[in-house]
C-alpha cells in the first residue's frame, strides 16, 4: 500500500505543476503565459513569487514521494533502480532552486549570482532527468523505451528553442512564444512522470522481484524467447553432446559435455554474455582430444537458473569449485575467453593444483580495460536494442556477416539477454580488473595467452608483454587478422594452438615464448 501511494504522488505532483501554473499565473496582472517564462512566476519580487513558493514546496515533496517509490519499485531490476537514484537526485535539488531576477532588473545591470546559478541548476537538472528517463526507458518494455526516447528527443527540441530567447529576456526584450515552448517542454516533463508512475502502478516490480530472480528473467515470455533462441543455436552443435545442470547455493549451473568420456577433461568458461554456444566453432576439434565442459557462468544469462548471486570474485571460486566438484573433476585443463578468461585466472591463482593447464583468450585482468569498452558496454546494458548490442560486437570484432552461422546466434542471444535478464545489482558491481604483480607471479599452472592482434579492449601487445613477463610457465602469441573474434575468425588457428598446448608437457621457467602467429 505504501508503495503504491508512493507512486501515485507522480500523478498528483504533475496534475499539481500544471494546476499551480494556471492559478499563480492569474494572480498577476498582465502576466502573459504566452510571452513568459514560468521561472518569472516566482522571480524576486515577482507579485507572485508569495504564492509559488509554497506550492511549489507541495509539488516537490510530492515529487520526492513518488521518487522514493521508483526506488522501492525497482528491486532487482538495475536500470530501475538508477533512474529512481536520479530521479530522487533531481527531487531534492528542485528544493534548492535559485530565483532570477525580473526582466527590468536585468536589463538594468542587476543581476547577481543566483541569476547565473538558476541557469546552471535549470542545466543540471534537466540532464540528471534525460538521464533518468534513459535508464527507465531500458527498464521496461519496447513502447514505454520508444515513448520516453521520443519524449527525450522533442524536450531536448524545446529546450534548444527555449534556450535562444535567453539574450532577450536578459534584455527585457519582447519574447513572443517562450512561455509556450517552454510549457510544452515542462509539460512533457511531467506527463512522462505521470506515465512513469501509471506504468508503475499496473506493473508492481517489487511484488515480482522474487519470482523473476528465481529464474534470473524478467518475465515468462522473456525468458522463453531467450531458450528458445538457445535451443535453435544449439542445434548447431557440431558434435552429441550431454547436458546436466549442478546444483549450488549460487542456483544451478548448466553445463554441456561432449567428447569421449575417458579423455582428459577440459572445462570452457564462455565471454561475458555470450554462453556456452559461442564454443560451437570449436568444440568439435576440442572434442576430438578432450571430454569438454562448456559451462554457462552464474549471473548471467542463459541455462544457468541463479539464485544467491555474486558478490565477490571469491565467489565466483566457490562456485566453480562446487560445479566441478559436482561434475567429479578433481585435476583439468581450464580455457576462459575474456571474461571467461578472468574467471580462469581467478580460480588458478586460489586453487593452483587444480589446474593442469591454462588457456587465456583475450582475458580480462591482464592490463586494465579501455574507456571505450566501458562506455560502450554501458549503453549496450542499460538501452539494450539490436543496434547497440550490435554496435558494441562490430566494434569488438564480432559481426553477422554471410556465412557467419555462428556469430549471429551469440548476437541473439546476448541481445535477447541484454534485454531480457534481470541482474542481480551485486553481480554486476563484480566486475574484471587487472590482476596485481604478485597475483600473476603466483600462477602455478601452464599457461597459454592467445590475443588478437587487432584487439581492443586493451592494448594487446602490452597486455601479451606483461603475461609474459610476470607469468612463471608462459607461452603467449599474437593471433593475426583478428580481434575479440578469434575464436570465430580465426578458428583453425586458434584450436592448433590450444590442443598443441594441451597436449605437450610442460615448458617450464626457461621455455616461456612469445610471438606473432603465423597466419
Amino acid at each position: 500500500m505504501l508503495r503504491k501511494t508512493l507512486l501515485a504522488c507522480g500523478i498528483l505532483s504533475s496534475l499539481l505543476y500544471v494546476a499551480m501554473n494556471i492559478y499563480v499565473a492569474s494572480q498577476w496582472p498582465g502576466y502573459s503565459s504566452f510571452s513568459q517564462v514560468v521561472s518569472e512566476l516566482s522571480a524576486i519580487d515577482s507579485p507572485t513569487r508569495s504564492i509559488w513558493v509554497p506550492l511549489g514546496f507541495l509539488w516537490g515533496t510530492l515529487l520526492l514521494a513518488f521518487t522514493w517509490g521508483v526506488w522501492r519499485s525497482a528491486g532487482g531490476n538495475r536500470p530501475l533502480r538508477i533512474a529512481g537514484a536520479l530521479l530522487i537526485a533531481y527531487a531534492i535539488f528542485g528544493f534548492f532552486w535559485p530565483p532570477m531576477h525580473l526582466r527590468p532588473v536585468l536589463a538594468a545591470g542587476g543581476g547577481t549570482l543566483t541569476d547565473i546559478l538558476h541557469i546552471v541548476w535549470t542545466a543540471v537538472e534537466g540532464c540528471v532527468l534525460v538521464l533518468a528517463m534513459s535508464f527507465a526507458a531500458a527498464a521496461f518494455g519496447r513502447r514505454f523505451r520508444v515513448y520516453s526516447i521520443g519524449s527525450i528527443v522533442l524536450m531536448l527540441a524545446l529546450g534548444y528553442v527555449t534556450g535562444t530567447y535567453a539574450a532577450a529576456i536578459e534584455a527585457n526584450l519582447p519574447t513572443p512564444g517562450v512561455g509556450l515552448w517552454e510549457r510544452l517542454l515542462i509539460g512533457l516533463q511531467m506527463l512522462w512522470i505521470a506515465v512513469l508512475s501509471t506504468v508503475l502502478l499496473r506493473s508492481p516490480v517489487a511484488a515480482s522481484t522474487a519470482r523473476r530472480e528465481s529464474r534470473g528473467f524478467k518475465t515468462a515470455a522473456g525468458e522463453a524467447a531467450f531458450m528458445a533462441a538457445y535451443d535453435d543455436a544449439m542445434k548447431h552443435w557440431p558434435v552429441p553432446y550431454d547436458e546436466v545442470d549442478i546444483p549450488s547455493r549460487f542456483g544451478s549451473t548448466h553445463v554441456i559435455a561432449c567428447g569421449p568420456k575417458d579423455a582428459p577433461p577440459l572445462v570452457l568458461l564462455h565471454g561475458y554474455m555470450a554462453t556456452s554456444v559461442m564454443w560451437a566453432p570449436n568444440v568439435a576439434d576440442f572434442s576430438r582430444h578432450f571430454r569438454v565442459y562448456a559451462i554457462d557462468v552464474v549471473g548471467q544469462p542463459g541455462k544457468t537458473i541463479p539464485r544467491d548471486p555474486i558478490r565477490s570474485a571469491i565467489d565466483y571460486v566457490t562456485w566453480l569449485n562446487t560445479t566441478l566438484n559436482g561434475l567429479r573433476l578433481n585435476r583439468f585443463a581450464l580455457a576462459g575467453q575474456s571474461f571467461g578468461g578472468w574467471v580462469a585466472l581467478e580460480y588458478a591463482i586460489a586453487e593452483p593444483y587444480r589446474v593442469d593447464k591454462l588457456v587465456l583468450l583475450s582475458p580480462g585482468g591482464l592490463l586494465p580495460l579501455a574507456r571505450q569498452f566501458a562506455l560502450r558496454g554501458m549503453l549496450m546494458t542499460y538501452l539494450p536494442t539490436r543496434f547497440t548490442v550490435n554496435s558494441f560486437m562490430h566494434w569488438i570484432g564480432l559481426t553477422d556477416a554471410p556465412g557467419e552461422t555462428d556469430a549471429r546466434a551469440v548476437l541473439d542471444l546476448m541481445y535477447l539477454g541484454m534485454k531480457h535478464f534481470g541482474f542481480a545489482l551485486e553481480t554486476l558491481r563484480v566486475t574484471p580488473s587487472a590482476f596485481s604483480h604478485g597475483e600473476l607471479t603466483s600462477i602455478y599452472p601452464p599457461t597459454l595467452v592467445l590475443i588478437g592482434e587487432r584487439e581492443v579492449i586493451y592494448n594487446p601487445a602490452k597486455a601479451l608483454e606483461r603475461a609474459l613477463d610476470l607469468i612463471p610457465d608462459v607461452r603467449g602469441e599474437l593471433i593475426p587478422r583478428c580481434s575479440h573474434d578469434m575464436v570465430v575468425r580465426q578458428r583453425r588457428l586458434v584450436d592448433a594452438r590450444v590442443i598443441e598446448f594441451l597436449t605437450s608437457g610442460r615448458t617450464g621457467k626457461s621455455g616461456k615464448t612469445g610471438e606473432r602467429a603465423a597466419a
